[in-house]
């Protein structure tokens, strides 16, 4: 668990992969947030790998038999499709997993948008850029998803922790904030703050051995002391526990909302998310923070559907919910799902899938521009989008994703290039233009 401060105890002898300090172009754009405006980006990590061209699917007469022909045992009947209004870039009309109405409202609205064929990839296919490391490997690829490339590897930082390394200001709510583990937020000078599905740090980690070690502590903090030397040490560790009981109070003092049903465990921590977010707007000392969530169970290698039916019903419930709940902070606040990979294009004999690369990928909030960005890839058996054994090559880089959102929360175009070097260099745009 990271210190509430902006500053890492370690930064002055923290250095970014190939920098030695952040170099001047890690600056705000010119049309950087005003100093009470506040904007948040909130991830939800879809942990196993997503087969996710079963959240997003192609509904016309051309694609999708080409899809249902590679996956007898688990497509989804066409017409249980639910209709997004929305197409490719070809024109081919995409439809959503039948458990996900609310998404499908979203989209209705304007509110959605789909990426299509996205993951891990440092330059287009054919184009000579090194294949990413780790590919099929859940840690590795979990890590290059949160992560950006660098030389001849990826960073080791996250990228939603290197744009707080811009952004961040301090203040009494912290600015990165998990509810589980995470390479996302780690950044050079910056760190997260891990906290419980209240969305509140119940204590410190040194206390988690016994409920009253706190109070103890305290007590001795407390203590009349007849020596300077010992006077100090005691007024630094009470300066230590400061933050963490300022930011229990400001959340406790802020009631969690109704509106989003606490039942399963990503409607609990986004109900968490949201409540931060109350204590935060109403706090007025914070412009900019990045949450963090987890879903997992997404290792679909066998019976898929009925586990797919449940996940997406979950998830389907906690994205509508709270957006919804956000009411006027819907323009504020931006919802995305990442995950391992996605999945092969054919199903296994176990009735699942196995361990892909090119997957899709939602956004949504008020400030999104609606619609499917990309486009579906070749489902057909040794196409030059299947890397062998069904596993579709991504013709969106998941580092294009990162950077739209990132220059959404005012990073400059020098930014977006030093955060992003090597797929700046390969890709003519790294801005996908689905955000306002």
């Amino acid at each position: 668990m990271m210190p509430l401060s902006r500053r890492r105890f370690l930064q002055k002898s923290a250095l970014m992969t190939g920098a030695a300090a952040l170099p001047m172009s890690f600056t705000l754009s010119n049309t950087a947030y005003a100093a009470n405006s506040y904007q948040a980006l909130v991830c939800v990590f879809l942990r196993g790998g997503n087969d996710s061209f079963n959240m997003l699917m192609p509904g016309d007469d051309h694609m999708y038999p080409r899809y249902a022909a590679r996956r007898p045992d688990i497509a989804i009947d066409k017409d249980q499709l639910l209709m997004t209004q929305q197409s490719d870039e070809n024109g081919v009309a995409i439809g959503l997993h039948p458990s996900m109405p609310g998404v499908q409202a979203l989209f209705h609205e304007g509110m959605a948008a789909g990426l299509l064929n996205i993951g891990p990839l440092v330059g287009p296919s054919g184009s000579g850029a090194p294949l990413p490391t780790g590919l099929y490997n859940h840690a590795k690829q979990q890590y290059a998803w949160e992560s950006a490339w660098h030389s001849s590897a990826y960073a080791a930082y996250g990228w939603g922790g290197l744009v707080m390394d811009l952004l961040a200001q301090g203040g009494a709510i912290p600015e990165l904030i998990s509810l589980g583990s995470n390479q996302w937020l780690n950044g050079v000078n910056v760190g997260d703050v891990r906290t419980n599905r209240q969305g509140t740090v119940a204590t410190v980690k040194a206390f988690t051995g016994a409920s009253h070690l706190e109070s103890a502590y305290s007590e001795m903090l407390n203590a009349v002391s007849v020596s300077p030397f010992h006077q100090q040490y005691l007024h630094q560790h009470n300066n230590f526990l400061t933050p963490y009981r300022q930011f229990r109070s400001l959340i406790n003092d802020t009631p969690l909302d109704p509106a989003i049903n606490r039942q399963h465990s990503l409607g609990a921590q986004l109900s968490a998310v949201k409540r931060i977010i109350d204590a935060s707007i109403a706090s007025g000392s914070v412009s900019r923070q990045v949450f963090i969530v987890n879903q997992g169970g997404y290792d679909t290698h066998s019976n898929q559907q009925p586990k797919h039916a449940a996940l997406y019903g979950q998830l389907d419930t906690a994205l509508t919910e709270f957006t919804r709940a956000l009411g006027e902070q819907q323009s504020q606040v931006t919802t995305f799902t990442m995950s391992d990979f996605g999945r092969t294009m054919h199903n296994n004999s176990n009735k699942g899938t196995d361990h892909g690369w090119g997957s899709n990928q939602l956004v949504i909030g008020g400030s999104v521009q609606g619609g499917c960005y990309g486009a579906y890839p070749d489902f057909s058996v040794g196409s030059p989008n299947d890397n062998g054994r069904g596993r579709l090559i991504p013709t969106l880089a998941h580092e294009q994703m990162a950077a739209t959102l990132a220059a959404w929360f005012g990073v400059s175009p020098s930014g977006i290039q030093t955060l992003f070097p090597t797929t700046s260099r390969h890709f003519t745009t790294m801005n996908l233009g689905f955000m306002g």
